[in-house]
């Protein structure tokens, strides 16, 4: 009753939330399909639509990050009626091979992703530290001309 997720007949208690608080599935209960990232999920609930399955985002995440975590704040579960759940895994797995898919790097292609950006921060640092190089023998070279002028 309390995480909607289905569980097989038998246990004591939820294998998710722990709640000993259980009862059989009825028609009409929404029951928990799956998580999801917040593209994922989209893709996922248009394909149940498209098969005519009802079902619900809610958020899996909250406010809070924190990187030890299994969810992220954009994380969406996903819940259908349970009359409709052996469709829905279907339709679910089918969609979620199609982002999967869209995901994959291209076959031929760089295969270390963000090298370019890795290059670009490096050769920043270094055109930074060139720049301060620059400023502190500046800086000391007015100040030699300066004694100078001055006859110091």
């Amino acid at each position: 009753m309390k995480c909607r997720h289905l569980s097989e007949d038998g246990p004591v208690k939820c294998p998710n939330c722990k709640s000993r608080k259980l009862r059989p599935a009825g028609e009409g209960d929404m029951v928990f399909l799956c998580k999801a990232d917040m593209y994922a999920a989209g893709r996922i609930n248009e394909a149940l639509m498209g098969a005519g399955i009802q079902c619900r985002l809610e958020n899996a995440g909250s406010a809070y990050f924190n990187f030890d975590s299994e969810t992220s704040p954009t994380d969406q579960n996903i819940f259908v009626p349970y009359e409709t759940v052996d469709r829905a895994e279907e339709t679910a797995a089918r969609a979620m091979r199609e982002v999967e898919s869209e995901r994959e790097p291209e076959e031929g292609g760089d295969d270390r992703p963000g090298m370019k950006r890795i290059v670009g921060e490096v050769l920043s640092v270094l055109a930074f530290l060139v720049l301060i190089m620059l400023a502190v023998y500046g800086a000391d070279g007015l100040a030699n001309w300066l004694k100078g002028l001055v006859g110091m």
